[in-house]
């Protein structure tokens, strides 16, 4: 079968901290098998080189026939969407929140039309977050908000928010603790609901979504940071078979894997949105007005004319 490999980087708008990385250019590969087109978007804190060197490797045993026995996530989920190409209606997004107050409350403000549920990422700082969440909902009554802890924050930081807000304007408190079993400690003290990032959960090989416990409201699951698109089906199926609501998010991907994992996020939650409005961040999306990638952004790493 006929395979290229081209790799990309894209400037963001402004220079972005990510798992403690600054990160002024998103990194990452295009492949394309048979005329359908994966991206490979690993996290910002993986090494480039690994993951060209897995999907090289990768490519070279499909041409010659064989399983391509990829082990890195994102390597596999970008194989997965080339191989299989999905192919449901694309999701909406949720409105994602982050950074400074004034420009996420003027933009609140001049929506013609205000959404009812929105992700806003913590800070940490104690004041501006529990601040923020009251202007928020006093500005749209009735708003629901899925808090972002992701495993950063302490407790002190998260209980001194939670006896600043009304708690019943929130969803869900997404990652509060280091890890799953940290997490459950927490619901447990501190009557919280909270969700779990699928790609955090020690139980999440082959398949198998944590155990439910008291406080467990949903499951976040980032495609690009789990595998192939079969395995979310999975963890989505095994989620909402313990009455947990599912919801797929994005890892900063161009527009040809936002594009995938909408569709995904359209297949396996068709009544929910995604949080997939990182997109914003890069200058461009990388691709063009067919959806494909732009020429111009990108290096062929593999396959003829290389």
């Amino acid at each position: 079968m006929p395979i290229s490999v081209y790799r990309y980087a894209l400037p963001l708008t402004k220079e972005k901290q990510i798992d403690g990385v600054a990160v002024r250019r998103r990194h990452g590969f295009y492949v394309n098998i048979d005329g359908h087109w994966g991206e490979v978007a690993p996290p910002v804190t993986a090494e480039l080189a690994d993951t060209e060197a897995e999907l090289l490797a990768a490519c070279e045993r499909l041409t010659q026939g064989l399983e391509h026995q990829a082990t890195l996530p994102w390597v596999r989920f970008g194989l997965g969407c080339a191989l299989t190409p999905p192919t449901a209606a694309a999701a909406s997004s949720l409105p994602l929140l982050e950074g400074e107050r004034e420009p996420i409350i003027r933009a609140w403000r001049c929506r013609r039309v205000h959404p009812t549920r929105a992700w806003l990422t913590l800070s940490g700082d104690v004041q501006f977050d529990a601040g923020l969440v009251r202007e928020l909902t006093l500005l749209v009554p009735g708003l629901k908000l899925m808090l972002d802890a992701g495993g950063r924050l302490s407790e002190t930081q998260l209980s001194g928010l939670w006896q600043r807000i009304d708690g019943g304007a929130i969803d869900w408190i997404l990652d509060p603790g280091l890890d799953d079993a940290h997490t459950r400690t927490l619901a447990r003290q501190h009557d919280w609901p909270v969700a779990l990032s699928a790609d955090r959960c020690a139980d999440r090989c082959g398949g198998r979504v944590p155990a439910p416990f008291e406080g467990l409201r949903a499951l976040v699951l980032r495609p690009s940071l789990l595998g192939e698109p079969a395995l979310c089906r999975q963890l989505a199926d095994g989620a909402r078979a313990q009455g947990l609501d599912v919801m797929l998010a994005g890892n900063l991907e161009s527009g040809l894997g936002h594009r995938h994992i909408a569709q995904l996020a359209g297949e396996l939650t068709p009544n929910s949105p995604a949080q997939l409005d990182g997109l914003r961040y890069l200058l461009h999306s990388g691709v063009n007005a067919q959806g494909q990638p732009e020429a111009q952004n990108t290096t062929l790493v593999y396959g003829p004319g290389c």
